[in-house]
C-alpha cells in the first residue's frame, strides 16, 4: 500500500488487520475443533457409564449372564475333585455323605472365586473405560472453553477494527484541521 494510497484511504489498514485476524482466529479455532468434538462423544458415553454404576444389580445381572468358567478353574476343580477323592479313599471315607460334600464345597469355592474373578476384572476394565472417557471429555471441554474465550477476544477485537476502519477518515480529516489551526495559530501569534 503506497503513501499516497494509505493516506487517503486510512481504513484499508483497518481491512488488513480485519482479515489478519480472522485468518489466525479460523486456523486456531480448526486446530481445537477436534477435540471438542471427541469431548462431546465422550458426554453419551460417560452418562450410559454413570446410569450403569447406579444400578449395580443390573450391571452384575447383565455381566453374570455373560460369564463362562475358566478353563483354569475347570482344571483347579478336577484336580480338587481328584485330591479330595484321593484323601477320601485313603481314609476309608469313599462314597460316605462327608467326603463327597467336602468334594463339592471345595469344587463351588473354585467356581465362585472364579466368577468373581471375572466380575471383578470388567469392574476394572470399565472403570478404566470411564476413566479414558472422562479423560477425553474433560479435554473437550477445556478445547470448547478456549474456543469461547477465542470467539470473545476476536468479538472485541473486531468491533476495535470495525470503529477504527469506519472512523479511520474522519479521524483524517479532524487531524489535519487540527494540524492546520496549530499552524495558522502559530503563525498569527508570530511563530515561526
Amino acid at each position: 500500500m503506497s503513501f499516497l494510497s494509505s493516506f487517503l484511504h486510512p481504513e484499508r489498514g483497518y481491512k488488513a488487520g480485519q482479515n489478519q485476524l480472522d485468518k489466525y482466529f479460523n486456523q486456531a479455532q480448526s486446530s481445537m475443533q477436534p477435540f471438542v468434538q471427541q469431548g462431546q462423544q465422550q458426554y453419551g458415553n460417560i452418562n450410559n457409564s454413570i446410569n450403569a454404576l447406579l444400578d449395580p444389580q443390573a450391571l452384575q445381572d447383565k455381566w453374570s449372564a455373560g460369564y463362562q468358567e475358566s478353563q483354569a478353574a475347570k482344571d483347579s476343580q478336577g484336580m480338587a475333585q481328584q485330591q479330595g477323592l484321593d484323601a477320601a479313599s485313603s481314609m476309608g471315607l469313599m462314597g460316605s455323605n462327608t467326603a463327597l460334600n467336602a468334594v463339592q464345597a471345595g469344587t463351588a469355592q473354585i467356581g465362585a472365586q472364579d466368577r468373581q474373578t471375572y466380575l471383578d476384572n470388567l469392574m476394572q476394565k470399565y472403570l478404566a473405560g470411564t476413566g479414558m472417557a472422562q479423560n477425553v471429555y474433560g479435554q473437550g471441554a477445556t478445547a470448547a472453553g478456549q474456543m469461547a474465550q477465542n470467539s470473545m477476544n476476536m468479538g472485541q477485537n473486531s468491533a476495535q477494527m470495525s470503529y477504527g476502519q469506519q472512523n479511520a477518515p474522519g479521524q483524517l480529516f479532524g487531524n489535519l484541521l487540527n494540524t492546520g489551526a496549530n499552524v495558522a495559530g502559530s503563525w498569527l501569534l508570530g511563530g515561526k
